[in-house]
């Protein structure tokens, strides 16, 4: 009896100890809370802008009845919240340390793959199954509506110009990332819809311009397709790459002239073609597509020896933010070797203010944040520049219409030109037929990874400049 009432004490002794400790825990556990509420509420400390990601936050949504009703308001301030948390990126660095720590994991995928359109052999337009008497009609409203155009161009010209295109600002987009040790990969997902939007694009260019204006294309593939086994590549979800260019250029139209960077890069695959911490292919890979380039053209490409280079260490890019911020990548950072031109290395440039500025083409960034020395080459994502050449007078120009891969490309080509003209296609505000026009451009050269070549959001600006 007496032991008993002794253990009786005992266990209630214990529960009172534990309903201690558990007040205390809950108590600690409030503290952080508020805490961790308090800080987000110091508007102050909330960043505006990510350096690591190269974009702009979100904004705090603007407030309307119609919004507040229909709960958009609401998921704004949410967004705006998650989004300018302060220490929003050492937050996410130590959440991926942490979980690092459940055990060893080599290879990881950061997102996942949306579903892919299969690659068709060959492309069937709608006019090929149409009878001769629909498609005479459907002609019939083309021409209609290309009248309208040209009409609408001459009321514009009258009123003082053409309207410029409005801008959006389109921060870089690599999808799903896949981590395998020290070393990240965009995965590629064929979109056809996309892809036949940019054949008809640049068909459509080929078609407008004079004949004596060549023009080519130029579909770089992205790490994935180049350095990972093609088994693993369809067990990841991926695409085929090398089928995906191949479909584009065999439907676009044979004025248009297709260079094959695929095969060359795929030869040099034991090289340093691209970055292990960034989407973007290195120098070196675009220097070998642009050797495939002046072939085409039947030019003599530069030897890679001939050039001054300029070296940038400790460069930690775009899939380290989307990996979240993957330790192994920043333990393992880039060295960027950007090869100067030997006619100039001066440029001009026309930002998305309109404001024009004299510049590099490759500009010494050594003392820049880790995570946007790739802006070494030719002042970035400028909506217009212009590349004199001092060392030539015939009047040869080309003009280049590109996304972020064309930036360390187009160095190659300046001693070759008497100008150099360059369009990132996101952000220029005009037509590009009346540029060529105006600069009486010989060559027109697009540049694009085959993740912009068929995603719909980017080939709509391709399609934009061309119709103006």
């Amino acid at each position: 009896m007496e032991e008993r009432k002794k253990r009786r004490r005992g266990s209630t002794k214990k529960r009172k100890k534990d309903y201690k400790y558990t007040k205390y825990k809950i108590a600690a556990f409030s503290v952080c809370v508020m805490l961790i509420a308090l800080i987000g509420l110091m508007f102050p400390l909330r960043p505006k802008e990510s350096k690591l990601e190269k974009r702009v936050l979100t904004r705090f949504p603007s407030f309307s009845v119609e919004s507040f009703l229909n709960g958009e308001f609401f998921n704004g301030v949410s967004t705006w919240y998650a989004d300018t948390f302060p220490f929003r990126e050492q937050l996410l660095a130590g959440n991926t340390k942490f979980r690092s720590l459940y055990g060893i994991q080599n290879n990881q995928i950061y997102g996942s793959m949306e579903k892919t359109d299969n690659i068709p052999k060959e492309r069937i337009k709608l006019t090929d199954i149409l009878l001769p008497s629909t498609k005479m009609r459907m002609e019939d409203l083309d021409n209609e509506i290309k009248a309208a155009i040209e009409t609408q161009r001459a009321a514009d010209a009258a009123n003082g110009g053409a309207k410029r295109r409005e801008i959006t600002k389109v921060p870089e987009q690599v999808g799903t990332v896949y981590v395998s040790g020290d070393t990240a990969f965009s995965l590629y997902g064929f979109t056809e819809n996309a892809a036949n939007a940019y054949i008809d694009a640049i068909s459509a260019l080929a078609n407008k311009v004079e004949d004596d204006v060549h023009i080519y294309d130029i579909v770089v593939p992205i790490s994935s397709g180049i350095y990972l086994d093609e088994k693993l590549q369809k067990e990841l979800g991926c695409s085929d790459q090398q089928e995906a260019i191949q479909y584009i250029y065999e439907n676009m139209d044979e004025k248009v002239k297709t260079v094959d960077a695929f095969s060359i890069l795929k030869k040099h695959s034991d090289e340093y073609l691209y970055y292990r911490t960034d989407h973007h292919w290195t120098p070196l890979g675009a220097y070998y597509t642009y050797v495939q380039l002046m072939r085409s053209m039947g030019k003599t490409p530069t030897s890679l020896a001939e050039y001054q280079t300029m070296t940038f260490d400790n460069f930690i890019g775009t899939l380290y933010s989307a990996s979240n911020q993957a330790p192994a990548l920043a333990e393992h950072p880039d060295t960027i070797t950007a090869y100067i031109p030997m006619a100039t290395n001066d440029m001009t440039f026309t930002d998305t203010n309109g404001d024009t500025m004299d510049y590099k083409i490759i500009y010494d960034v050594s003392e820049w944040n880790n995570s946007s020395k790739y802006n070494c080459f030719i002042g970035g994502d400028q909506p217009y520049s212009v590349i004199d050449n001092p060392l030539l007078s015939d009047g040869s120009s080309c003009v280049v219409i590109k996304e972020s891969f064309g930036n360390c490309f187009v160095p190659f080509l300046v001693d070759h030109y008497d100008k150099v003209y360059v369009v990132d296609y996101r952000y220029y505000p005009e037509g590009l037929t009346a540029l060529i026009q105006d600069k009486n451009i010989d060559d027109v050269i697009f540049i694009n990874n085959i993740a912009a070549a068929t995603t719909s959001s980017l080939v709509n600006n391709i399609a934009e400049i061309i119709s103006y």
